[in-house]
C-alpha cells in the first residue's frame, strides 16, 4: 500500500525513492503488446518506430488526432507513445487517456526547462515521463513498467512532483506533520484517482455513506489539501515519487 508521509520533512529522501538505478531492468523483455507512437515529427517517430519494431514490438504510427482515432479503429493499443511537443499534445494526451482503462500512456520530449508539462503529464495519470536527455533504453523500461501496470520516472522528474506535492501542503496548512494514511484511506484515495463519487465508494467497499465522508475528510486533512482533485494530484505524483514496493 502506498505510504504518503508528505509532511514529513524528516521522512523526505524516504519518500522521494525514484528508481534511478544504473541497470532500471533494461535487460528485461519488453512485454508483448500493441504500442502507438503519436509524434508529428516524422522522422522522429520513424526511427522510434524502427527502433521498437527491432525489438520485437508491434508498433504503428499516429500524427494528430484523425490518425491517431484511424489507429484505434484498428484495435486499441496497449501503450501509447506521445511526444509532448506534437502540436495539441494536450488535447491528444486527454484523448490518449480516455482510449481504454487497459490503454498506458508514456509520454517522452519533456524538458525539465518546461515543468509545468511535466505537472500537466503527472496530473493526467500518466504511465512515464521520458525526459529529452534520458535514453532509448530508459523509454523501454518505461514501457515494460507501463505493462506492468507500474509508473516510473526519473529522480529529476520526481524532484519537479515533490515541489508540486508540497506547494499544496503548504498553500493549507504549513507547518503540520501528520501520520501516513492507514490502509483504508489509501483504498480510498485510490478511488478518488480512479474518479468515483462517495456514493460509489460506499458501494464498493459495502459501507456507509457516512463512513466514506469521513475517510475522504481525513484524507483530505492528512495531505494537506482542500479538496479531492487536488488530493488526486498528490496521489498520482506520489506513484512516481514512491512506487509501491509490493507491486512485481
Amino acid at each position: 500500500m502506498l505510504s504518503l508521509e508528505i509532511h514529513r520533512r524528516s521522512g523526505l529522501a524516504d519518500f522521494v525513492r525514484a528508481r534511478s538505478d544504473g541497470g532500471r531492468g533494461y535487460h528485461q523483455c519488453v512485454p508483448a503488446g500493441r504500442i502507438v507512437i503519436v509524434d508529428d515529427g516524422r522522422l522522429n517517430r520513424e526511427c522510434l518506430a524502427a527502433q521498437l519494431r527491432a525489438h520485437e514490438v508491434e508498433t504503428d504510427e499516429a500524427w494528430d488526432l484523425p490518425s491517431l482515432f484511424t489507429q484505434v479503429d484498428v484495435g486499441t493499443p496497449d501503450v501509447i507513445l506521445l511526444n509532448f511537443g506534437t502540436t495539441d499534445s494536450a488535447m491528444l494526451l486527454q484523448v490518449s487517456g480516455d482510449i481504454d482503462p487497459k490503454t498506458k500512456v508514456v509520454v517522452y520530449g519533456l524538458s525539465m526547462d518546461r515543468e509545468s508539462e511535466i505537472v500537466t503529464a503527472a496530473e493526467a495519470g500518466v504511465a512515464g515521463l521520458h525526459l529529452q536527455s534520458e535514453s532509448f533504453a530508459d523509454l523501454l523500461e518505461m514501457v515494460r513498467t507501463a505493462g506492468n501496470g507500474q509508473a516510473l520516472c526519473s529522480p529529476e522528474v520526481s524532484a519537479v512532483l515533490m515541489k508540486r506535492v508540497y506547494a499544496f501542503a503548504a498553500q493549507t496548512s504549513p507547518d503540520s506533520t501528520t501520520d501516513s494514511l492507514t490502509a483504508r484511506e489509501n483504498e480510498i484515495l485510490e478511488l478518488l484517482e480512479q474518479g468515483l463519487t462517495n456514493q460509489q465508494i460506499a458501494t464498493r467497499l459495502s459501507v456507509t455513506l457516512h463512513t466514506v465522508k469521513n475517510h475522504v475528510h481525513s484524507v483530505l486533512k492528512k495531505l494537506g489539501v482542500g479538496s479531492r482533485s487536488e488530493a488526486v494530484v498528490v496521489y498520482r505524483a506520489a506513484k512516481y515519487a514512491n512506487p509501491d514496493p509490493t507491486r512485481p
